[in-house]
């Protein structure tokens, strides 16, 4: 990694890097390689190990086989067979089943392709205005253009680096490319087929926020992203100035702050709110998280001007968003649309017509169903119904029949529980309570232990298990009877 352009990080920053190298030349961790490591960076080794465990794409003995997909879009799949070594969901939901390695974003999957996903020229002209009318500029722009964040909280991005910019203090600046949803790979897509967007992005956020240190956090196991991204960061103008971490904990690092203590060298778990990131992040930094989507839009914000932006979308939610479509489609893969379209549109659209798509997933495990007669909602953030279903990461899974509905909800509420960091106990407990009683009794499901799930869990992961639960048994009940 190359070193940090102004702070120096800690050396217990070095955890994960070590312990993915070592996993990546063994096959899997040791209490003996995790004790190495631990001696060679002078950390404990109980808080190694306990950083090592919380990450769940470690193995801790060797490999039984090639890994195969158990997420929903291969579930569905007639040549679906329940795998020996499942992998969670390996995001090639456009073509299932998949299995092995990850492979590069295939750019025929790039069904409807915008400001976003479309052709550049691979000039760097969104930056070079950024330096020329300076950081306040950049930051009346990006407010002009109205931009959320892409990565599913839809949080106004000027606001959010306004937020940080107060302190007056040194800032951390880190690009969350994780992706660990299953059914959402827009991402990927991105970081494969337009990497040099997504580092413009990063490069005009660096020009505004002046951080003390940049890091750009990818999957662990997407190594074609990976790769894609650190060719165009090489032949970039801010070469050099970007730490590169990889992941290794999965969904929970979709959460800010967990992503924060896995590269801090801790475990990989929520911390308290308050305080935000934006006030004490990394390593007690004010720290700016932001998704890939957000920073290619940052990009284009800068190239095409605020107006343009503001000329695709929704008043209230400018700009396009990037689907992930899977399931029970003629042509799954990614569709850049602008913000306001009515989803049913693109179901259409992607060869999922109303008379045949029985449900809607939306909003993948922290989502919800929907009928798919209700699917009529425009792409917009916020809840499309009170159960649960909702736009999130841009996560669309049709279904067609009774079994597909079962399979899906089971799928999540298993996946929720498989994830579940183990920090706080409404999540930790209650996610099994939900697995089991969905399989076997769902009249086992009192409504209170749904709100404490929902209400008492420290973040997102719990806070929003239920949605899936909750609407598919709201919807179908007759079909987990």
């Amino acid at each position: 990694m190359p070193a940090a352009s102004v702070f120096t990080l800690p050396r217990r920053a070095r955890l994960l890097p070590a312990l993915i190298a070592r996993h990546r030349d063994d096959g899997f961790l040791t209490p003996a390689s995790v004790e190495a490591v631990a001696r060679e960076l002078g950390i404990p080794a109980a808080e190694a190990w306990e950083a090592a465990r919380s990450s769940h794409e470690f193995r801790f003995d060797a490999p039984a086989g090639e890994r195969a997909c158990a997420g929903i879009a291969c579930a569905l799949h007639p040549g679906y067979r329940q795998p020996e070594l499942p992998a969670g969901c390996l995001f090639r939901c456009y073509a299932p089943p998949a299995s092995g390695d990850e492979q590069p974003f295939p750019a025929e999957m790039v069904r409807e392709a915008g400001p976003l996903l479309g052709p550049t020229d691979r000039t760097w002209a969104g930056l070079e205005r950024a330096r020329r009318i300076g950081p306040a500029a950049v930051l009346d722009a990006i407010e002009e253009a109205g931009l959320r964040g892409r990565g599913g909280a839809y949080f106004p991005t000027a606001r959010k680096w306004r937020a940080a910019l107060r302190h007056g203090t040194p800032i951390a600046l880190v690009m969350n490319a994780e992706e660990g949803e299953p059914g959402v790979f827009k991402d990927r897509a991105l970081l494969c087929l337009r990497p040099e967007r997504v580092v413009e992005g990063l490069a005009i956020a660096m020009e505004a926020l002046k951080p003390a240190v940049t890091i750009a956090f990818i999957n662990g196991e997407a190594d074609p992203a990976a790769e894609a991204f650190e060719l165009a960061l090489a032949d970039s103008p801010i070469a050099g100035q970007v730490l590169l971490y990889r992941g290794a904990g999965g969904y929970v690092l979709g959460e800010e702050t967990a992503l924060l203590n896995a590269i801090e060298g801790r475990r990989a778990v929520p911390r308290p709110r308050p305080p935000l990131p934006v006030d004490s992040g990394l390593f007690g930094m004010p720290t700016v998280v932001n998704n890939v989507e957000t920073l290619a839009a940052v990009a284009v914000i800068l190239r095409e001007g605020a107006a343009a932006f503001r000329a695709l979308g929704a008043p209230e939610a400018p700009g396009t968003r990037i689907l992930s479509l899977s399931g029970r489609v003629e042509r799954p893969g990614v569709y850049e649309v602008p913000l306001g379209t009515p989803l049913a549109e693109v179901l259409d659209r992607a060869g999922a017509p109303a008379q045949e798509r029985a449900a809607v997933l939306c909003g993948g495990p922290s989502g919800g169903f929907l009928p798919g007669g209700l699917a009529a909602q425009p792409v917009l953030p916020g809840r499309y119904h009170p159960t649960g279903a909702m736009l999130g990461a841009g996560g669309i899974v049709v279904l067609e029949a009774p079994g597909d509905i079962r399979r899906a909800a089971l799928t999540m509420a298993a996946f929720n529980a498989e994830q579940s960091c183990g920090k706080c106990t409404p999540c930790r407990e209650g996610t099994p309570l939900l697995l089991e009683a969905l399989g076997g009794n769902p009249a086992d499901l009192a409504e209170d232990l749904l709100d404490a799930i929902q209400l008492a869990s420290l973040c997102g992961l719990g806070q929003m298990a239920t949605g899936p639960v909750r609407s598919a048994l709201a919807f179908w009940p007759e079909v987990f009877s």
